[in-house]
């Protein structure tokens, strides 16, 4: 998680962005001239962070100097996989103190302007870790299964340098195909998306 060009990862414990719908009302003159409408929605960023005087430049420091800043800030998703989201939040001072002997923590709201941006996950090629069974007779036709990830999107299944007869992407992480018919030998099993064409195969031996 970054607020304009600082990362505070070690100091955040909790980030969560929260949504209230604005509703519009108006009543006429009889019960049933009422009427009831939604407007957008107001975020808030609330922020739980272990509070920290002693460190220059911590995020304690940061909230409390920056009262009132409007600063771009981003969050990744800790295992740096699925989509990230960008937002512009109005600084806001967070707590200062807490009870003996334990952990000063505090939880600070922060406006957001507008509502949070979602960045996709960036797409990556296929990777291979195997393909079972390992083997099929030379006319083709036998089921293979190829486990690994990044199949979302998959455009193309190749037995060695011969497209497989058909494919179906059952996750990301599996694809069944029908081997072609080919000449007796080793030849490389590969998966192409639109990012690219896998680096790893797996190996299918025609008998």
């Amino acid at each position: 998680m970054s607020l304009g060009d600082n990362s505070y990862e070690k100091a955040i414990s909790g980030a969560v962005f929260t949504p209230t719908a604005a509703t519009i009302s108006w009543q006429g003159g009889t019960p049933d001239s009422s009427f009831t409408d939604t407007g957008r929605a107001t975020w808030v960023c609330a922020l739980t962070y272990a509070q920290d005087w002693d460190t220059v430049g911590s995020l304690s420091e940061y909230l409390f100097d920056s009262e009132g800043a409007v600063v771009p800030a981003l969050f990744r998703p800790k295992n740096g996989k699925g989509s990230s989201f960008s937002a512009t939040l109005v600084i806001t001072p967070g707590s200062i103190g807490g009870t003996t002997n334990s952990v000063a923590e505090a939880t600070v709201n922060l406006g957001v302007q507008g509502k949070p941006v979602r960045i996709p996950a960036a797409a990556s090629i296929p990777v291979i870790a195997a393909a079972t069974p390992a083997t099929g007779p030379v006319a083709g036709n036998k089921l293979v299964k190829i486990t690994g990830s990044g199949f979302t999107g998959a455009t193309a299944v190749v037995f060695g340098a011969v497209a497989a007869v058909d494919f179906k992407v059952e996750s990301d992480g599996v694809i069944y195909a029908t081997a072609p018919a080919q000449a007796a030998g080793s030849k490389p099993v590969k998966v192409t998306n639109a990012v690219g064409i896998s680096t790893t195969t797996g190996a299918y031996t025609y008998a």
